[in-house]
């Protein structure tokens, strides 16, 4: 067959070839709706993080400050004031403007994100690529250790880890970083499983390669998809853990500006001062449903199941089919009539009785 230019064989090795994995996913993300929101949303988050980290550690909140306002600035004269063009979004009880402190929050809110599934992630598959691969006792020991981490909710194992070792915001990652753990773990190991036994694999290891060097350089990068969507899908629930641990005391301290603490500022507060609690419950649940969507898209994109690209049909009508129906020949060999016949000429009736 011949696969010269303008083939359409050629065409398609030549997709292959000119585009990487990452640019396939990316070109096939942009046929869900959905994953572009959840894309825009969390660009959006990323771009107000950045700025507010960049702002705060290089020019000490000077450009924000000339901008609209100091996220720390208190003022009791501007106490619990109403939303204005002053302030977009009001200020709390110290006068603080709630606007600037919800760009300066979602800073926070993305690192313990990042921070804590990234610790899963990494402790994850490797617990789970080493349980699947070695087998036996060692199988047993790492996997029911796990267990133990995924039989208390993770949010009681956070409280008591803060507990012990106190509340701060490097502590908020670590607690949930290793909460985290089980859940990738599971996964990779699954993916290592059905992996472990490929042709692959066993012509690498005929090869002379070390185990670990099969391990971490052929297996697990082809099972990892599976663990990076878990971890697109997680970074919602650890944003939500870790204002919620916020929200208890046990997170986030003042005077850093933190989702979840404002909320704990604002509950007292809801009857005259409604939007003290509003707006950052309404940036938790955009981060959250912008991360989520996002990794349902890549779900979608990743599993061979499914398919996000529209469908065409111009090589194929409806039109065409019924005319090749009709003009379709009943066999030659039947005699119309008999008991091995259809009545519409269609061919010989399987499995009729006489």
């Amino acid at each position: 067959m011949s696969t010269g230019k303008g083939t359409p064989t050629a065409d398609v090795d030549a997709e292959f070839d000119e585009d990487g994995g990452l640019v396939r996913t990316l070109k096939k993300l942009r046929h869900s709706p959905t994953s572009l929101v959840g894309l825009f949303i969390i660009a959006a988050l990323v771009i107000m993080a950045i700025f507010s980290a960049i702002d705060n550690f290089i020019f000490d909140r000077a450009i924000i400050t000339w901008l609209h306002a100091d996220p720390h600035a208190m003022d009791q004269s501007m106490r619990y004031e109403e939303p204005s063009r002053e302030h977009p979004m009001g200020t709390d009880r110290y006068g603080r403007d709630v606007f600037t402190r919800l760009i300066y929050g979602s800073r926070t809110a993305l690192t313990i994100g990042i921070l804590a599934v990234g610790i899963s992630f990494v402790g994850g598959v490797i617990i789970g690529s080493v349980s699947a691969f070695f087998g036996g006792y060692v199988d047993d020991l790492l996997m029911r250790s796990v267990e133990i981490l995924y039989a208390i909710p993770g949010l009681v194992l956070a409280i008591i880890f803060m507990a012990i070792f106190g509340p701060s915001i490097y502590n908020l990652f670590i607690a949930y970083g290793i909460v985290g753990i089980p859940a990738y773990a599971r996964v990779m190991r699954s993916e290592v499983l059905s992996l472990r036994d490929r042709e692959y694999v066993e012509a690498a290891k005929l090869a002379g390669l070390p185990r670990r060097t099969i391990l971490f350089r052929e297996i697990v990068p082809n099972g990892i998809a599976p663990v990076i969507v878990q971890a697109t899908l997680s970074m919602g629930g650890v944003i939500i853990g870790a204002a919620a641990l916020s929200f208890l005391g046990f997170g986030v301290q003042p005077p850093t500006p933190d989702w979840g603490r404002m909320l704990s500022d604002g509950r007292t507060a809801m009857v005259v001062a409604w939007w003290v609690a509003v707006f950052p419950g309404i940036m938790i649940f955009l981060t959250v449903m912008g991360f989520n969507m996002l990794g349902d898209g890549l779900r979608d994109i990743m599993d061979p199941k499914m398919t996000v690209e529209p469908t065409t049909y111009d090589d194929w009508t409806l039109d065409e089919w019924q005319t090749e129906q009709q003009t379709e020949q009943p066999d030659d060999d039947i005699v119309p009539g008999s008991t091995g016949a259809r009545t519409d000429g269609a061919g010989e009736l399987r499995g009729g009785r006489s």
